[in-house]
């Protein structure tokens, strides 16, 4: 019987490792990358799969007494009985290449191995593993194919370990940190400023890796000037001291004046706000930069958040460091459209992020840090108000005896700034009656079903007086909720979030670290980015959107983990398509002179209302209003886009896995039955990024084995819940449990009871021999009078599951 994996890892893997000098006492040079379970969307706060995450190998190159090897290449370790090439096409080999930053992807069985250059793109192999290229070879040919010599004193920041405060790093940020490090020494080699551009999705961490990037630097001497980390907002600058300020010390400080003077002065880390430096000063332009700092100030220039950043705001920090490395951290690397109109310097550099940092070195994205079990799962619910189909013209605004919605006052046609009124004005310049109460009344009720009302939630409005009413109308469904249910009303359930003590944004701590208070969070864009709530459960689209850049900003408010509540998942109810932007290409306007608008310097693309000063805001009544389902999404990959699936097709594509390998239900009986036969199903299935316990949980078959899920939707047979086929599997073999021997029945018997509380996974956990009424019996050694325990199981299994 051949080896399985841990076993090949241990037994033919690791000593050819150790004779190749990747593990010797002096260095480490193999590292293994170890990942939490990937998480699914089952359930109301989804889950973590059983078993470990990703487990391979990194190869890494040494160099002297370095702190840290270079990792290189990366090993998939096979079962011995696997081929070595299974699974070595060029699509993954890029992959996996670009994921770990690595240029050779290796696979072996322990006896052969394939491997996959990323430098050539050539797919070699199988050979013999006693042949693997030794660790000298291999940093020879890394040398070679990157052209970075890795003997001169500036590429000894690749080898610096992390700082002790951010020690455990994450394999990507890693993985990231190198990549960066590798442009940064090829645009000094080739004699040009060094220009990088990361971009991770939201909640990846990106503090923690510009943090990390100038620790190794600084570790290795290239930091023979200040660093500066440059932000646009009072939050992220305080996450991002907390994090510098971790590592460095008081070698990190912000940017501000003290004493007439520069309170970061003397620091190593300069952490400052676009206004700090006074780079949105109207009164004199970059006013406090230009006074304390002179030309060439920094050795490197981190841009946070990049893609917010039009070049009107940031570019006076880059031009006066043009020698500086710049480097922008982005999760939507933004792609604007030429300007004719633009002037000469806007068109030298613009506020694109890929034409003025380059492509990204390193990119890390929202669903491969779900399978990595790092950011939370994500289901989608779409609802439609069917008046958003409707058009209204001024005509018959009038005529519906339109009102200013703050005075109740009539509107008159001078006051009606368009001619037509669609549904994207709608909570913006008009307001339907009914319309934000029946969206209300269907996100609560959905709450409801889908975990409670008491969830932490965002909801994204249209504009403040939209913000307002949202709350109201939640707090009033609430409050009647707790009196259906006897019970006592938590405080501050929904409240306006729009900055400011008095508006809302004091109750963001509360509602990032309470579970009694502070639930709903009605804002219009205040929550879009820079602002962590770990145990947000859902985030709401109640506003239309055409950015994607905002968009994705706003939906990555819900994709941190909470491990203390359980949240592996959340919900994402779209009321206005704004999921239709999920894969799209982040291309937005130009700003247009003097900024604002369309495109202008915060998001590019939707600056939404804000406050509410301006026009009248017009009201009308009379209209009927129906919230209608939309169907249910699970978001995933395909074609290398973020891509919601329908449901109905998600099930589809699963079970055609299923049906392609057992075609009929005796087949797929026959592969169930055999442990080893169905894991492998389920691992292919996994491996897919399809998760048949999501879609049974959407489906309501949680009571149902998965195996009576499969059946039922595959090959059309009767689905039994799991008490059901455990009851039948005793019932119909009456005859056959009185022929043997009672305690060898009682055991048996035992297998349909916890078969009807855990399913097929009782049926072949170890645990199965330690539950009372079964080890009492003997366990297995009650069956040994019927043959060996392992046939009398199969056989066991053939009747349970052919009830």
């Amino acid at each position: 019987m051949s080896m399985n994996e841990a076993d090949t890892r241990y037994h033919l893997i690791d000593p050819v490792l150790r004779d190749k000098g990747y593990v010797s006492r002096e260095h480490i040079t193999l590292e293994t990358i170890l990942t939490p379970a990937p998480v699914e969307p089952s359930g109301a706060k989804g889950r973590r799969r059983k078993g470990p995450g990703r487990t391979d190998y990194l190869l890494c190159v040494q160099v002297g007494e370095m702190p840290k090897a270079l990792p290189v290449a990366v090993l998939e370790a096979k079962k011995e009985g696997e081929d070595p090439l299974k699974g070595m096409q060029q699509a993954k080999g890029y992959a996996d290449c670009e994921r770990f930053d690595v240029k050779y992807v290796f696979a072996t069985n322990g006896h052969r191995y394939g491997e996959f250059d990323c430098v050539s793109s050539l797919q070699g192999g199988p050979y013999p593993f006693v042949d693997f290229p030794p660790h000298a070879d291999l940093t020879a040919r890394y040398s070679k194919d990157t052209g970075i010599n890795i003997a001169r004193p500036e590429a000894a920041m690749l080898f610096q370990a992390d700082s002790p405060a951010w020690a455990l790093s994450r394999y990507y940020q890693d993985a990231a940190i190198r990549a960066a490090f590798e442009k940064i020494l090829l645009d000094q080699q080739a004699g040009t400023p060094p220009r990088v551009l990361l971009t991770l999705a939201t909640g990846a961490g990106k503090t923690i890796i510009a943090t990390n990037l100038l620790w190794r630097m600084s570790q290795s001497g290239q930091l023979p000037k200040p660093a500066l980390f440059l932000c646009d907002r009072d939050e992220l600058r305080t996450q991002a001291y907390a994090k510098l300020k971790a590592a460095f010390g008081d070698n990190a400080r912000v940017v501000g004046t003290e004493r007439g003077g520069n309170s970061a002065q003397n620091a190593r880390i300069h952490i400052a706000t676009y206004q700090t430096l006074g780079l949105d000063d109207d009164d004199g332009f970059a006013s406090f930069l230009s006074e304390h700092y002179g030309e060439d100030a920094f050795s490197v220039i981190i841009i946070d958040e990049c893609h917010r950043s039009a070049w009107g705001r940031w570019s006076e920090v880059l031009k006066r460091n043009p020698n500086a490395i710049h480097i922008g951290l982005t999760a939507t690397p933004r792609k604007l459209e030429e300007s004719k109109q633009a002037s000469a310097d806007d068109q030298a550099i613009t506020a694109n992020n890929r034409k003025y940092f380059g492509e990204p070195v390193y990119e890390y994205t929202l669903i491969q840090a779900q399978e990595d079990g790092y950011l939370a799962a994500c289901e989608i619910v779409k609802r439609k108000a069917s008046i958003d189909n409707a058009t209204f013209t001024k005509e018959e605004i009038l005529k519906a005896g339109v009102r200013d919605i703050k005075t109740g006052l009539p509107l008159t046609a001078e006051d009606l700034t368009k001619n037509e009124y669609t549904g994207k004005d709608f909570d913006d310049e008009l307001f339907i009656e009914l319309r934000t109460p029946k969206m209300c009344q269907d996100l609560f009720k959905l709450l409801c079903e889908n975990g409670g009302p008491e969830q932490k939630v965002i909801i994204f409005c249209t504009r403040e007086i939209h913000a307002d009413r949202v709350a109201q109308h939640m707090n009033n469904l609430y409050v009647r909720w707790c009196k259906e249910n006897s019970q006592t009303p938590k405080d501050h359930y929904a409240f306006k979030c729009m900055g400011g003590a008095n508006n809302g944004s004091d109750m963001i701590e509360p509602m990032r670290g309470s579970g009694e208070r502070a639930f709903i969070a009605c804002t219009v864009d205040l929550l879009e980015a820079g602002v962590d709530i770990e145990r947000l459960n859902a985030v709401v689209f109640f506003r239309y959107l055409q950015s994607p850049i905002k968009f994705y900003q706003m939906v990555g408010r819900g994709t941190r983990i909470h491990e203390e509540t359980q949240k592996y998942k959340f919900w994402l109810y779209d009321y206005t398509d704004v999921t239709s932007l999920f894969g799209t290409d982040f291309i937005t306007k130009p700003p247009r002179p003097g900024g604002g608008g369309e495109g202008g310097g915060d998001d590019g693309g939707d600056t939404g209302s804000g406050g509410d000063v301006g026009p009248a805001v017009a009201e009308i009544g009379g209209q009927s209003v129906i919230i209608n389902a939309q169907g249910r999404f699970i978001l995933s990959r395909r074609d290398g886009r973020d891509t919601p699936i329908p449901v109905d097709e998600y099930r589809r594509e699963v079970i055609h896995r299923v049906v392609s390998e057992a075609h009929n239900l005796d087949d797929f009986r026959a592969l169930w039955i055999e442990a080893q036969k169905r894991r492998q199903l389920i691992d292919h299935l996994l491996g897919d990024n399809f998760s048949p316990e999501a879609i049974r949980d959407i489906d309501q078959m949680d009571d149902f084995d998965l195996f009576d899920f499969f059946g039922h939707h595959g090959y059309h047979a009767r689905a039994l819940k799991r008490p059901e086929r455990g009851e039948l599997f005793i019932s119909h073999n009456a005859s056959w449990f009185s022929s043997m021997d009672y305690k060898a029945a009682i055991v048996l018997k035992g297998l349909g009871h916890q078969f009807a509380q855990g399913g097929t996974d009782a049926l072949e956990s170890q645990n199965l021999w330690e539950v009372p009424e079964i080890k009492l019996a003997g366990g297995l050694n009650a069956l040994r009078g019927l043959g060996t325990p392992a046939q009398v199981m199969h056989d066991a299994k053939a009747r349970l599951f052919g009830a």
